[in-house]
């Protein structure tokens, strides 16, 4: 492996590392402490401000990933053979893709659909409120379990990854 590969790599576990850790410190972390400790209007406000410093970061963070992916393929790759181990390699790349770009308009629905629905439907509630209106908590509800999903493609995606470095 030459030095470029291996800084095409690194910067694809980076970036990687960053988009999938990011989601996953907020998920596990953030958003129970946040849950424990604030009501739900001042919640959602902070997780939108957080959400909204993150943002660029997770499309810059996809855009590498993209990038450094096909640059990546080319050195994994021998397009001319048709063994086995070749076709085991390529299902789980492609399964891989797949789940990458589902999890990109997961993020998408996240970020550009429920996120600024559910911030403009709490601007005009009082952030003490200890109970959302039902219309604010199912907006709420449906965006939870978008990144509950988002969680779930990352974990497959991070499976994909190891499948492919051992050659399954």
């Amino acid at each position: 492996m030459d030095i470029f590969s291996l800084l095409v790599l690194w910067l694809h576990v980076i970036a990687a590392v960053i988009w999938v850790g990011g989601n996953l410190i907020l998920a596990m972390v953030i958003v129970p402490h946040f849950k424990q400790h604030l009501p739900p209007v001042q919640r959602i406000q902070l997780l939108t401000q957080i959400g909204k410093r993150f943002e660029p970061i997770v499309w810059g963070c996809v855009g590498v990933l993209f990038f450094t992916g096909i640059i990546n393929l080319f050195f994994a790759v021998d397009l001319t053979t048709s063994t086995p181990l070749a076709f085991a390699f390529m299902r789980t790349l492609l399964i891989k893709i797949g789940l990458f770009f589902v999890l990109m308009m997961l993020t998408a629905l996240h970020g550009m659909f429920f996120g600024p629905r559910l911030a403009a439907a709490i601007e005009t509630l009082d952030p003490n409120l200890e109970e959302l209106p039902p219309e604010v908590d199912k907006l709420r509800s449906r965006m939870a379990m978008v990144s509950s999903l988002m969680g779930v493609v990352s974990l497959l995606i991070l499976l994909a990854a190891v499948a492919l470095r051992m050659g399954i």
